[in-house]
């Protein structure tokens, strides 16, 4: 109810203006949208109009309220700022007001009130203010829209990074601003000078496309200048530019000047050359999916694709489907449901996980959700609809439903303890037989009681469950200590979910044993940090053990050292006498390890027969540190080398150890752990058993070998490999028998790379797979083109290739061999093989194998280097080889040491027994090749006869040698 005028302000002439009828003039206030307020400081009451309800949201006018009541209309988020002013006016310090907040409707919508107010006019009484509201949610919004868009506006003009240009035609100067130049590539900073200069950096093929654009603009054929081009910088970037400009012209309409801008179109240049490939990822993706997916056209409905997903699911084949709508085979169960989905999706321009019923094409229904988009299809728009099969999932919520109804069931069944107890008194109210399983007190001994008067848990634990709930609702695996009734201890997981029953506020408490499963964890915690054959720290607590200790010695001006050990030849003692014999020894080494260093320091197992040593705590100078970190070095070698016995066999491991000190050699565990690799993979070089401190040279030896590795792999990209052959000759007729394929390479800087620089990094890394694969394809094409040349015959030439072990000892190696001697044509019997005793000791089954397959397809093979190795004798008699190649060191000193001849004669009468040919490397000296005769062998190869030759000046020699 409005407050009434006080008598004396009535105004009985009837003649009295609109403006002094107070009726009126609120109800013209209430036509403008505006509301009329009076607040009594000293009451707490505020007095308002009809409008001003309405304008709150009211649906029944009220015409006075209280303060109190004036804050909870306010929107939640407001009251405090609200509340805060209230009190500044109560106290006089607000004469004059204006504030602004929220109200909530009681339909759920936020509208924006602004409410201006002053003490009121011609009263002596401070405490009374007057005022009116009105609604500004349209202005707010507005106002909020703008700021938006102001904020949008500022973001897109510093995102974009466009440079500028000026060009003067008559004097051809040009400016440009310093992103132009930068774009460009010509100088740092704004250029200013000719025209030409500045785009010298375009692509050749780009200029004439800019001429010809400049040349339209100057005929009028186009009103402004438009292209795209390269421009190439100095250190060989490449940048697609786009620079659009206009022509200003003088009085006379001649060019005068052209301005324009540049911008960096690169992404969108290579966005679009990969658009083809997006295309046919695009088609991958369809045809892959798990889910079934069409596309159909919008103009009249019809499917234009499926994938194979949806034929499994729906039944439906391409052929069935394709070129018919969804109505023509009644696909959808509902096609009311297909045309209100269809409008959702075209008013919101895309359809999430919709359910609805299909049809197969065996007639039966399935429920599924489908997600639709627009997409266009050689510019036609269609529409791209992906289904998820959700029948089982329907199902299993309907069996969900049903088990609701079991929840007593369940509850009593539960594995876990489940407690129903008074939130206030603590006093259980129901327990299941999980309780008893964990408590060991039935039901009946617990209902009734509180946790503490059974000893469970203490009331201490039961207020800090409390503490939780206040603070976050509920209690979620929430860890802490209870006993049994025995007393036995127990780790106990428990989560609280308050409840009510029966008007009572309760707790609904579920609790596990954890005991064995924190066990557990801890066990895997352990695991997860030390390796589990030898309980040794791994790498990843080494790793945390070095972080910390560096910075421990930086803090306290201490030294450490890291010692990187490896077991040499270990392997041997795995593939000879198995793994558990291996095994056995690295615990043996890991027992001598632990007992030779202090207790501050660490011994860690990286894996395999790899042991880090970690020594801390170092003082002096470094010369001294050095000297007892080798002293320590040469104390674990002498220890770990001495014999040991298992099962009978006595064994003796000798390791490498590098060195790398701390901080010496580096601050992180990663340099550390890097720089001791590398002082023991110097080690190794040095004989193994060695041990070698780092020092900077092996970092640049290192850092060498690491880029040969990586220009080695572009070699074989550039085509930078070549085969050399080195003729084999007959020395009874001169007759050149056959040739050794030799890898040769010309690096494009530093020219022709000795083999002995490259071939061990090709095996070590692994690209002696792809490089060796690349060989025999080439020999055979070689071998093919001297065929075809009439330059050999295929009865009595043959080229011998080389082959790494580990190219052999890959699965494919046959097929691969095969395939090349199909595709080059190239008869099998010109193929022969040249292995090394590294092949056979590493597999021997397995090398005799693929050696037998490759004999049916009448590849033969050559035993390389024969009588280096201690295998040769043991296992040649099994190995199916036509040919021993007798090693150069032999035939090198057959002339001046009795030894090398006497080896020589008896490799010739081995093979002469065994029916094998033998052929002689290296021979340089006529005398050399005298004596190999005399001893029987008369094939050989070598600089005497020629040394190695490349294909062009290898046929000019055999054309010569089959004319001579």
């Amino acid at each position: 109810m409005l407050p009434t005028e006080p008598a004396g302000n009535a105004i009985p002439n009837e003649a009295a203006t609109p403006w002094q009828d107070a009726a009126r003039l609120l109800s013209v206030l209430d036509g403008a949208g505006l509301g009329v307020w009076s607040w009594d400081l000293q009451r707490g009451v505020v007095h308002w109009s009809l409008g001003t309800s309405r304008l709150f949201g009211l649906t029944e006018p009220r015409g006075e309220i209280s303060q109190a009541d004036y804050l909870k209309l306010i929107f939640e988020q407001d009251r405090s700022r609200i509340d805060a002013f209230i009190r500044s006016a109560r106290k006089g310090n607000e004469p004059r007001f204006s504030f602004r907040h929220r109200v909530l409707w009681v339909d759920g919508s936020v509208r924006w009130l602004e409410i201006d107010g002053q003490q009121k006019a011609g009263s002596t009484d401070q405490s009374m203010l007057v005022g009116i509201v009105r609604d500004i949610t349209d202005q707010h919004i507005q106002a909020q829209a703008l700021e938006d868009s102001q904020e949008r506006l500022e973001l897109a003009l510093a995102s974009a990074e466009l440079g500028n240009w000026e060009w003067h035609i008559p004097s051809d100067k040009l400016y440009a601003s310093a992103r132009a130049s930068e774009l460009q590539g010509i100088v740092e900073g704004p250029f200013d000078g000719s025209f030409r200069e500045f785009f010298r950096s375009v692509a050749a093929k780009d200029r004439q496309a800019m001429r010809d654009a400049y040349s339209d603009l100057l005929a009028g054929r186009r009103k402004t200048y438009q292209t795209v081009y390269q421009a190439e910088h100095a250190d060989g970037t490449i940048r697609h530019l786009e620079s659009t400009a206009k022509l200003y012209r003088d009085e006379h309409d001649a060019p005068l000047r052209m301005a324009g801008i540049i911008i960096d179109v690169t992404e969108r240049v290579l966005r679009e050359q990969h658009l083809a490939a997006s295309e046919a990822k695009f088609s991958a993706l369809f045809q892959g999916s798990p889910d079934p997916i069409s596309l159909s056209r919008i103009r009249d409905g019809k499917f234009i694709g499926i994938n194979p997903s949806f034929s499994a699911v729906f039944g439906w084949e391409s052929s069935d489907i394709v070129g018919r709508s969804a109505p023509e085979i009644r696909f959808w169960r509902d096609e009311n449901q297909r045309l209100e989905l269809y409008q959702q999706l075209t008013r919101d321009q895309r359809l999430e996980n919709a359910e609805a019923q299909f049809r197969t094409k065996a007639d039966q229904y399935i429920t599924c959700v489908v997600s639709s988009r627009f997409i266009r299809i050689d510019r036609r728009l269609c529409i791209v609809t992906t289904f998820r099969d959700i029948t089982k999932r329907q199902r299993a919520e309907a069996a969900l439903k049903v088990s609701e109804a079991k929840f007593a069931t369940a509850f009593h069944s539960s594995p876990d303890a489940i407690i129903i107890s008074e939130r206030s008194t603590g006093r259980f109210i129901e327990v299941n037989d999980g309780f008893y399983r964990l408590s060991g007190y039935r039901p009946e001994e617990a209902i009734g009681r509180t946790s503490a008067e059974l000893g469970i848990w203490s009331v201490t634990q039961r207020n800090e469950i409390l503490e939780l709930l206040e603070r976050d609702g509920r209690v979620t695996n929430w860890e802490m200590i209870g006993q049994d009734r025995y007393g036995r201890p127990m780790n106990i997981e428990v989560s609280v979910e308050p409840i009510e029953l029966n008007d009572t506020e309760c707790l609904l408490l579920s609790a596990r044993d954890i005991s064995q499963l924190k066990a557990a964890h801890a066990q895997i915690h352990h695991l997860a940090y030390h390796d589990p054959l030898t309980n040794l720290p791994n790498r990843a607590l080494l790793m945390d053990r070095l972080t910390q200790q560096a910075a421990l010695h930086k803090r306290h001006n201490l030294r450490g050292a890291l010692l990187f050990l490896d077991l040499d030849h270990f392997k041997h003692i795995n593939d000879s006498l198995g793994h558990p014999v291996g095994d056995g020894v690295l615990k043996m080494i890991t027992a001598r390890l632990e007992a030779s260093i202090r207790q501050e320091d660490t011994v860690a197992r990286l894996g395999g027969d790899e042991f880090v040593v970690l020594l801390t705590g170092l003082t002096g100078k470094r010369s001294d540190v050095t000297r007892q970190v080798r002293q320590v070095a040469e104390k674990l070698r002498t220890l770990l080398a001495e014999p040991m016995v298992f099962e009978g066999n006595r064994l003796q491991v000798t390791p490498s150890i590098g060195i790398a000190l701390m901080p010496d050699h580096g601050d992180t565990p990663a340099d550390l752990l890097k720089r001791a690799d590398i002082a023991l993979y110097r080690a190794k070089d040095a004989g193994r058993n060695a041990i070698q401190l780092f020092r900077a040279t092996m970092q640049e030896a290192a850092s060498a070998r690491l880029q040969l590795e990586n220009e080695l792999r572009l070699a074989l990209q550039r085509n930078e490999f070549e085969l050399y052959l080195q003729p084999q000759v007959d020395a009874r007729s001169g007759v050149v028998v056959g040739a050794e394929v030799l890898l040769r390479w010309h690096h494009p800087e530093h020219g022709a790379r000795s083999p002995a620089q490259f071939i061990n990094v090709l095996e070590e890394s692994g690209l002696i797979i792809e490089v060796g694969g690349w060989v025999i394809k080439e020999a055979c094409r070689i071998g093919a083109l001297l065929l075809a040349n009439d330059l050999v015959r295929p009865d009595d030439f043959s080229l011998c290739v080389n082959i790494s072990p580990r190219q052999f000892r890959q699965n494919e190696f046959v097929e691969r061999v095969v395939e090349a001697l199909k595709t080059t044509g190239l008869p099998h019997q010109m193929i022969k093989l040249e292995i090394t005793e590294g092949i056979v000791i590493q597999n021997l089954d397995d090398t005799i194998a693929k050696m037998r397959r490759l004999r049916r397809h009448g590849v033969s093979f050559a035993m390389d280097d024969f009588g280096t190795g201690y295998s040769s004798l043991t296992y040649l008699k099994r190995l199916p080889v036509d040919l021993l190649k007798i090693d150069q060191s032999f035939v090198r000193d057959a002339l001046d040491d009795g030894n090398d001849a006497e080896i020589i004669r008896a490799i010739v009468a081995m093979a002469r027994s065994l029916r094998l040919e033998v052929i002689a490397e290296g021979v340089e000296q006529q005398a050399q090749l005298e004596l190999l005769q005399l001893q029987g062998c008369h094939l050989y190869q070598g600089y005497l006869f020629s040394r190695p030759l490349p294909f062009a000046e290898f046929s000019e020699l055999l054309a010569t040698n089959l004319t001579a």
